[in-house]
Parts: structure tokens; sequence; C-alpha cells
């Protein structure tokens, strides 16, 4: 398996020799695929947001609004 540095979101990964703090994930095909039930698959997985309707990942679990319409909001 590769040894990732970090999430796709970017943040960092504390077990690199797994590439995920909460799973022992598997490279399937060529494709990093986290454990089924996994806490930490939020962070490589894109999201849409509730604002524009582009898609974004995540820095916090449960960010529904992209960094661009949360500046705007933030003024």
């Amino acid at each position: 398996m590769t040894m990732r540095e970090e999430y796709k979101n970017g943040d960092e990964v504390g077990l690199k020799e797994n590439g995920c703090d909460g799973c022992s994930p598997n490279v399937i095909q060529g494709v990093f695929c986290h454990e089924q039930g996994c806490p930490d698959a939020w962070r490589d997985r894109k999201a849409t947001c509730t604002e524009c309707g582009t898609e974004f990942y995540r820095t916090e679990r449960y960010d529904a609004v992209c960094d661009d319409c949360r500046q705007g909001f933030d003024g």
C-alpha cells in the first residue's frame, strides 16, 4: 500500500504506515478504499455545497458549505 502524508482534504495522516488514522484501508485496482464504517473516510470524500452546488473537500466532518460561500457569510 502506498504511504500517504495527508488526506485529500489536506489533513495530516497520523498513522503513516496504513494511510488512515481510523481504519486499515486497502488499494483496490489502484483506488484507495477505507474500510466500511471508517470514522475518517469523510476526509477523502467530496461534499456538495448546499449554497452554490460546488463539490469540495470538507475541513470539518459536517461542513455543508464550501470555503468560498463561508467567506461570503463571514464577510
